[in-house]
């Protein structure tokens, strides 16, 4: 069960998939060999940085589409101005 937690694991990082890694962290099996535990820390170190980096990343583009929104929103309402003056 661990190996195959492990593998899973592994691959849902590769492949980037949220849901997976979040259903497997649910699940997370006792490990009775200390290998298996180290690597599990590590790999669950591991989804966390690629996951916050790509919060980051998120955030980062929600926030020049917040700025763009108000741009054209400012550029849309000096237009409406000058087609009644």
């Amino acid at each position: 069960m661990n190996t195959k937690w492990l593998k899973s694991f592994k691959i849902a990082i590769i492949e980037e998939d949220i849901n997976t890694v979040d259903l497997l962290l649910n699940e997370i099996p006792e490990f009775r060999r200390i290998d298996d535990m180290r690597e599990a820390y590590t790999l669950i170190g591991e989804a966390k940085k690629r996951f916050e980096s790509e919060q980051a990343n998120i955030q980062q583009k929600m926030n020049k589409m917040k700025q763009a929104k108000k741009f054209f929103s400012i550029d849309m309402r000096e237009s409406q101005f000058d087609e009644v003056y």
